[in-house]
């Protein structure tokens, strides 16, 4: 299997993921998400992630500080398990990695550098 098909492959995990990750913890569906999985990064993105309420209120100056905090200490919250996905589905460390709520465009922005793979655990009667 060539790089393309399996960083496909993961993109489409990862999407699927990120989307039940943030769904979950916010408790209100979110719009389309968009993974892409390059040799040493992913980057991804989740539109509409703001309820209708949470739009008006980020419409205004005291809301919009409100809001940005919500949203900020709900991917505070969710973290370390987003981290352990990316690890996980793509099979290597993260070495520096960013997530952001934009309460302006109402996405969720991520962004990891991804370092050496992961050390498999070794199986019984292998050697390894």
């Amino acid at each position: 299997m060539n790089d393309a098909s399996i960083w496909s492959q993961q993109e489409a995990a990862l999407a699927a993921a990120l989307l039940r990750l943030w769904e979950t913890a916010h408790g209100t569906l979110a719009g389309n998400v968009r993974v892409l999985v390059g040799p040493d990064s992913v980057a991804a993105w989740i539109e509409a992630v703001l309820s209708p309420a949470e739009r008006v209120a980020a419409r205004r100056n005291d809301g919009h500080l409100l809001i940005q905090r919500y949203a900020d200490e709900l991917l505070n919250s969710i973290q370390p398990e987003l981290r352990a996905l990316v690890e996980s589905i793509t099979g290597r460390r993260i070495v520096s990695g960013n997530a952001r709520a934009d309460v302006d465009t109402g996405h969720v922005l991520c962004f990891f550098v991804l370092g050496e793979p992961l050390a498999r655990p070794s199986s019984p009667g292998t050697g390894a």
